[in-house]
């Protein structure tokens, strides 16, 4: 028997689970960007995921801090009393379910900020347009209750400037190891 032939016989078959736990059995990568249809259909889905997770989220948490909450700390209608303080927040508290979601789906920090920095950003202007005189004060009462929409509309603006990363064209290239 030569060298070669014992070296074959001595070599030991992995068995079937040792090979899934190497990765013997996974799924090649794919090494091209998923299609035009595809690209779209995930961009919209992330954005109607983020929406959803704003308004629903942030729907329920608004009425828990500005229903239950304000009689326990002496403001009755702190939207009434303090408009430019519950205006800010309401974009916390819109921005706070939202950026759970994206944490959960595995995103990373900087786009979660980005996305929650919308919102926040939405409100800051909105007080100082206030406090500038161009929007009357008492109109950030009427902002605090339909903030959900012109926020989808501000993540929709910020998705723009990542679509690599919201139309699912991020990481479709295989790594060689």
């Amino acid at each position: 028997m030569s060298i070669r032939d014992e070296q074959i016989t001595n070599t030991t078959i992995p068995s079937p689970a040792e090979q899934r736990a190497s990765g013997a059995f996974s799924k090649p990568v794919h090494q091209w960007p998923p299609s035009r249809f595809s690209q779209i259909g995930h961009f919209l889905w992330h954005f109607v995921q983020m929406c959803l997770a704003m308004c629903i989220g942030g729907g329920i948490l608004n009425a828990l801090v500005f229903l239950a909450a304000p009689t326990l700390i002496g403001y009755p209608d702190p939207r009434q009393q303090l408009p430019e303080l519950s205006l800010l927040a309401i974009a916390f508290i819109y921005s706070l379910p939202m950026a759970l979601w994206m944490r959960f789906r595995g995103m990373e920090w900087r786009p979660i900020l980005e996305m929650s920095g919308a919102a926040i950003g939405l409100a800051i202007l909105l007080i100082g347009l206030a406090w500038l005189g161009i929007i009357p004060r008492s109109s950030l009462r009427g902002w605090e209750l339909g903030f959900c929409g012109p926020a989808c509309v501000l993540m929709l603006v910020v998705m723009l400037f990542r679509l690599d990363l919201y139309t699912g064209r991020k990481g479709y290239h295989a790594q060689v190891a």
